[in-house]
């Protein structure tokens, strides 16, 4: 089994499409990725396995209503494992809860984007990336100039 690069973890209720994105520009670069859900209601046991099975990938979490684990979560990595973070507000879980929470996380090295910011949740996925690989740094180069360069 190919170990991948990217990890996407996700909430059970997440509508799919906000990810779209995040696997269209993984997928054209050639980046090896894997999705896995959040457990509904995780058990610190679950967290743990959960922050194993990634190991040293870098891991982009589409926060919402399960954004609650996420302090355990960060705890449970390494502090060099990369963690961004996608905040995806909702009506079960506005801006401002997921801004208690984000503020739970300080002095945890974690990035975040703008909600549902996928397409930078991916680039800074590829950016982390470069430091293993430095062949990435091309093919992030190449992705970027070709998508400005592109007609509106």
């Amino acid at each position: 089994m190919t170990r991948s690069e990217v990890v996407i973890l996700q909430e059970p209720a997440l509508d799919p499409g906000a990810l779209d994105e995040v696997r269209s520009i993984l997928s054209q670069m050639g980046i090896v990725y894997r999705e896995e859900t959040l457990p509904a209601l995780p058990s610190l046991a679950a967290l743990h396995r959960l922050a194993e099975s990634v190991s040293q990938s870098v891991c982009i979490v589409c926060a919402g209503r399960s954004a609650h684990v996420l302090p355990t979560l960060a705890a449970s990595i390494s502090p060099q494992q990369p963690l961004i973070i996608m905040p995806c507000p909702g009506p079960n879980a506005p801006e401002t809860y997921l801004d208690t929470v984000f503020d739970a996380m300080r002095g945890y090295p974690v990035a975040y984007t703008r909600p549902f910011d996928a397409q930078g949740a991916a680039l800074l996925a590829v950016h982390l990336l470069v430091g293993r690989h430095p062949s990435y740094a091309d093919i992030l180069s190449a992705f970027v100039q070709k998508k400005y360069l592109q007609p509106a």
